[in-house]
Formats: C-alpha cells, structure tokens, sequence
C-alpha cells in the first residue's frame, strides 16, 4: 500500500504545472545592424567621396545635368528576412532543460557572400550556445549577399536576440 500511495503522488506530482514547464522560443527581429569598415575600406570610401566631389564640381562647371547613386546595399538572405528566421526555427533544437534566457547573436556577414563569425553572449546554458552555433553554420543559413557600397562588398554585422521563456 505504501508503494502504490507513492507511485500515485509520484504521477501527481509529474503531471503537475511544476514538472512539466514547456518551453518556448522567440527570436527577434534584426535589432542592430551596421557595416564594418576596416582602414582599407576607409582610406576607399575616402576616395571614393573625393572622386566625387570632382566629378560633382566639373557638371556644375559645364551645366550638365548629374545623376549620382550613391546607395549602400544591405546584405541580403537569399529568401529574405522571414525565410532566414523561419529556417533558424526549423534547425532550432532546445533542450527543455534549457533555462529561460536572452541570448545575444552576433553574425558578421562577409565580403564573401557569406557568415564570417558567429558570438553567442548572455546565455545561461552553453548547450543553448552550441546549438545556436550549430544551426548558424548549417549551409542552408548560409545564402547570403554581402553588403555593398561603391568600392565593392563590405563587411555587415547582425545583432539579434534568442528568447527562451517558460509557458
């Protein structure tokens, strides 16, 4: 009798709220973002912008007409933002054990067309950490089109945020 009372405030116990917490993932939108320059790129924008500056001063000495389009182009996933988030959530694989967490993601998306470095920051759990890595370097996360400027491919970095919360 003993053991039979046990066995069911054992099943109790495991089926109440306080055994099994789900959890569940959000992920941010894009928070951050910036281009990276390194001296290289810096001393080219530079002379780049000098270069312009004279072909600017030489139309309005002759009266023409110029036309410049100087738009930076910001990396791009090649399915786009929603595609990016909804294959990093497909690859996702949390542990519920996991503790509940905001986890820093920093990716720097290269001159290459692709990710060049990964930071996981603030996590509580390294499995959490390794697994963000993992899923991040899979080759379907990896389609990216590097930010340009005029001098060519820049180097962009990506902050956003892993949220792992208790239901």
């Amino acid at each position: 009798m003993k053991y039979l009372s046990l066995f069911f405030l054992f099943i109790i116990y495991s089926c109440s709220p306080l055994m099994n917490k789900q959890k569940y993932v959000t992920l941010s939108t894009l928070d951050e973002q910036r281009f990276v320059f390194t001296k290289e790129d810096s001393i080219l924008i530079k002379k780049e912008e000098e270069d312009l500056e004279i072909y600017l001063d030489a139309c309005k000495k002759s009266n023409e007409s110029c036309f410049v389009d100087i738009t930076d182009i910001l990396p791009n996933f090649k399915s786009g933002v929603s595609g990016f988030r909804n294959i990093f959530y497909e690859r996702l694989k949390i542990s519920r054990s996991a503790k509940p967490s905001k986890n820093r993601i920093k990716i720097l998306i290269g001159k290459q067309n692709s990710i060049e470095n990964i930071e996981v920051t603030d996590f509580k759990n390294s499995s959490v950490k390794n697994e963000i890595i993992r899923v991040l370097k899979l080759p379907e996360l990896n389609k990216w089109k590097s930010a340009r400027t005029l001098s060519g491919n820049k180097n962009y970095e990506i902050i956003f945020y892993l949220y792992i919360k208790t239901k």
